[in-house]
C-alpha cells in the first residue's frame, strides 16, 4: 500500500503570499486549506520507507508540522527554485544524516553549480527508465515545462495502484500519456486554473487547462499549485470544480 500526503499545494510563492499581496493572503489562517506551503508530496511504502517529492524551501516547517520521519529519498523533477532549493535548509542536517536525491542531469548540474556543499548521494535518472524503492517502482516521465522537465509514475508492485504526478507543466508527451492513462489518480498542474499571465509560457494557462484535463483518463485527478493571484478559496475552487479534488496541505490519500 502507498501512503500519500501533500505536504504543499501551493505554487511558487505558496500562500500567503509575500507581504500579503492579494486578498486571499490577507485573510488566510495557519490551520486552514487556503494556507499552503510550496507544492510537494510524502509517500510512505509498504514497509515504511519515506520518499518526499520536490525539496521546496517550505521543507523545514513541513518536516515538522506533519511529524516526518528520516526521508529515505527525495525525487526532484527540475531545478527550479521551488522544488529544488530546499535541499539549502538541510545543510545541517545532512552532515549527520545521509540523503540520497534523485533528479535528472540539469537537475543535477543545477545542485552541483550551486549547493555541491550540501552532502548528498544525488543518483542520476532518465525519463522512462524505472527504479525502485521497497515495493514501489518509479519511473521518472517527460512532460513539457522547462528543459529536462521530468514527473513521476508510481506503482505499487503489491497492490497494482498507479499514481502519476505531473508537476508544473504546459502539455504532456504522447508517451507519457500512454503510460499514466487509466492511473488510480493523477496531480497535475492548475497554477493558471482561473487566470492567465501570458507572459510565462511555461505552464498552461486559464483556457487551456480544462481541454487538457479532459484528455486525462484517471479514476481521480487531483489538482496543486494553487495560487493565490486567482482570488478563489478552496471552497470556490471546490464548488466551481466538482469533478476534480482540490488539493490542500495535509489532504491524505491511500492507493
Amino acid at each position: 500500500m502507498i501512503k500519500l500526503t501533500f505536504l504543499g499545494s501551493g505554487c511558487w510563492q505558496g500562500i500567503p503570499a509575500p507581504f500579503g499581496d492579494d486578498e486571499i493572503s490577507q485573510k488566510v489562517e495557519w490551520d486552514s486549506k487556503d494556507f499552503r506551503f510550496r507544492t510537494s508530496a510524502h509517500i510512505q511504502t509498504e514497509h515504511g520507507k519515506n520518499i518526499i517529492v520536490e525539496a521546496t524551501p517550505d521543507i523545514r516547517l513541513q518536516s515538522w508540522k506533519f511529524k516526518l520521519g528520516k526521508p529515505d529519498a527525495f525525487l526532484i523533477s527540475h531545478w527550479h527554485y521551488d522544488h529544488l532549493f530546499g535541499l539549502m535548509e538541510l545543510d545541517w542536517y545532512t552532515e549527520k544524516n545521509k540523503l540520497t536525491v534523485y533528479g535528472n542531469s540539469i537537475t543535477k548540474e543545477w545542485y552541483d553549480s550551486r549547493m555541491s556543499h550540501i552532502n548528498v548521494d544525488f543518483q542520476v535518472f532518465e525519463s522512462y527508465k524505472p527504479f525502485e524503492i521497497d515495493n514501489v517502482r518509479i519511473t521518472p516521465i517527460t512532460i513539457n515545462h522547462v528543459e529536462d522537465t521530468d514527473g513521476f509514475f508510481f506503482e505499487d508492485m503489491t497492490t497494482n495502484k498507479k499514481i502519476a504526478y505531473l508537476s508544473d507543466l504546459r502539455g504532456i508527451p504522447i508517451k507519457t500519456a500512454e503510460l499514466v492513462k487509466d492511473s488510480d489518480a493523477i496531480i497535475t498542474d492548475a497554477t493558471y486554473l482561473e487566470s492567465d499571465i501570458s507572459d510565462d509560457p511555461t505552464h498552461l494557462q486559464k483556457e487551456q487547462i480544462i481541454p487538457f484535463l479532459r484528455k486525462l483518463s484517471a479514476k481521480e485527478i487531483i489538482l496543486t499549485n494553487i495560487g493565490s493571484y486567482q482570488d478563489l478559496t478552496h471552497a470556490d475552487l471546490e464548488q466551481k470544480f466538482p469533478q476534480y479534488t482540490i488539493a490542500f496541505d495535509g489532504m491524505k490519500r491511500e492507493y
